[in-house]
């Protein structure tokens, strides 16, 4: 039963304490040890029957629940003092503390642990700064979260830095009754600011927090390998195909189609470099190109499969040539310009008179192609020919004037000598 004091909010020391809707009201309570009734005042609002509510049904009002006991047995002092001068609160509600169990918030250094706000009044403001040990991580997970709820989150709300004051970099404010996510820090301290505003009330919140080491939490994805460094921050070695500091791109990996080897000639995967499976390769990849006896080969003799998709340099050929045959100082050689005949041959009669009737006609035949590609140092084309003679016409030379590198890869004539 509730018996009205006054129907108007107390003087300027309660208007925290003051809403529009609510009255002052006595209630009574038992306190430990007695078998009495004692009253004390505490708001009220009135429901759609005009009829006073306790605010302990309604969310929000719990502020006044703050003291769980009275001490000595008795509330003692006037009803205002109750509130106001704190003196007079045995036991506090899970998160706040003093004599008027109004004060929260507080320094905590452990590798693990818990804040609990169990309820909370208009206006607060509580904060909490949590330290572990150097080169470790902190891991924030909310168990309960009860919060007015607001898209900005502008009026209560809960706001956790990466570090242990009010200038470190925010993560994140958080309202409402969603539990977020567990929050990380990047180092060994968070701070964390809990503000309400001057209307509503709800049940606050439960977080626990525990050291970890950068690693701990495996923050490497798709099986990237994690290691701390001196500072103990982590890195993430990625697998290939990954890339990111959490190893969280995905890149299509690209490969190279097989080149093949060379005609008369083939083609070998560098150990160690990656290799081909069927008809393509890997980023990475290196191929060596070598040819058969008697070919040289012309172009690139390694070639790398870029990230691109593509291989670097051109695509060797193996030509036929001639390495260029050794001779004395005494001998001048001279590489003599390749010459192409041309003769024109007639076409023969074919089977029938009447072509003899036909003006013989005439046909340029085919010139033979010209060698090409590049050589090394030291080669020849087929068909080049090599002119030699004595340094001093004093001399006497033997052996072929000149040589001609023949299909066989091979010269023509024999090597020439000169004598003094």
């Amino acid at each position: 039963e509730y018996t009205v004091i006054n129907e108007n909010c107390p003087g300027a020391e309660w208007n925290i304490m003051c809403r529009e809707c609510c009255e002052y009201d006595q209630i009574e309570c038992v306190c430990p040890g007695r078998k009495e009734k004692v009253g004390y005042t505490i708001p009220c609002c009135r429901n759609e029957d005009n009829d006073c509510d306790s605010c302990l049904i309604h969310p929000g009002c719990t502020i006044f629940e703050n003291c769980k006991s009275c001490r000595n047995g008795s509330w003692g002092g006037t009803l205002d003092d109750f509130y106001i001068k704190g003196i007079y609160c045995a036991e506090c509600r899970a998160g706040w503390y003093g004599g008027d169990c109004m004060r929260c918030g507080q320094v905590l250094r452990a590798s693990r642990g818990h804040i609990l706000l169990e309820g909370y009044p208009l206006n607060a403001r509580c904060e909490w700064t949590i330290h572990v040990q150097a080169g470790f991580n902190i891991e924030l997970r909310f168990s309960m979260l009860s919060l007015e709820f607001d898209y900005m989150c502008q009026y209560d709300f809960v706001e956790v830095r990466d570090g242990d004051n009010l200038d470190s970099r925010v993560i994140k404010k958080f309202c409402g009754n969603e539990r977020p996510a567990p929050i990380r820090s990047t180092g060994s301290s968070l701070h964390i600011l809990f503000q309400s505003d001057g209307s509503k009330n709800f049940d606050g919140f439960h977080a626990l927090f525990e050291e970890i080491t950068a690693c701990s939490s495996s923050p490497c994805l798709h099986d990237g390998t994690c290691t701390l460094d001196k500072s103990g921050a982590y890195r993430c070695a990625c697998l290939a195909g990954y890339t990111g500091t959490r190893c969280e791109n995905f890149l299509d990996e690209k490969t190279c189609s097989d080149p093949g080897g060379p005609l008369n000639g083939y083609r070998r995967v560098l150990e160690d470099t990656g290799l081909l499976n069927g008809r393509s390769a890997k980023i990475g990849t290196v191929l060596a190109f070598f040819c058969n006896n008697s070919y040289v080969l012309s172009g690139h003799e390694q070639r790398t499969c870029q990230d691109n998709g593509e291989w670097s340099g051109k695509q060797p050929i193996c030509i036929k040539a001639c390495r260029e045959p050794k001779i004395s100082d005494l001998v001048r050689q001279k590489v003599l310009p390749m010459q192409v005949q041309s003769r024109e041959t007639p076409l023969h009669q074919l089977y029938s008179s009447a072509f003899s009737k036909q003006k013989l006609q005439m046909y340029p035949t085919k010139k033979p192609a010209l060698p090409f590609g590049e050589l090394p140092p030291g080669y020849q084309h087929l068909h080049t020919q090599l002119q030699y003679e004595c340094i001093s016409p004093f001399y006497r030379r033997l052996g072929s004037s000149r040589r001609t590198c023949l299909k066989t890869g091979k010269w023509s004539g024999r090597a020439p000598v000169c004598i003094p």
